[in-house]
């Protein structure tokens, strides 16, 4: 297995979701780093957010076959999804407490 590779326990590890004691403090950090990044993002103007996803995207496929191109692919949309799902979902539960 490549170094560079990450298994299913650093992406944990790294989302944040291993809440052991050893990795509170990492979870912190982990957390605000997550969350400066998002804010980040979410501020960027309309144009600047497109170009910043456009380039994310070729910057991914270069070193990828098409195969992979399309499990990744479509990895990113179920996570998009489910993003959206939870938004709309909040939206519905905030209305409806109004």
């Amino acid at each position: 297995m490549d170094k560079e590779r990450m298994g299913f326990e650093d992406i944990i590890r790294t989302l944040g979701i291993d809440n052991t004691s050893e990795t509170v403090n990492e979870n912190n950090v982990s957390n605000n780093t997550y969350k400066a990044l998002v804010s980040c993002i979410t501020s960027l103007p309309p144009k600047q957010f497109i170009l910043l996803s456009s380039l994310i995207g070729i910057l991914l496929i270069d070193s990828i076959e098409a195969k992979d191109q399309i499990i990744l692919g479509k990895f990113i949309n179920n996570i998009g999804q489910t993003i959206l799902t939870a938004a709309a979902q909040e939206q519905i539960n905030n209305k409806k407490e109004k």
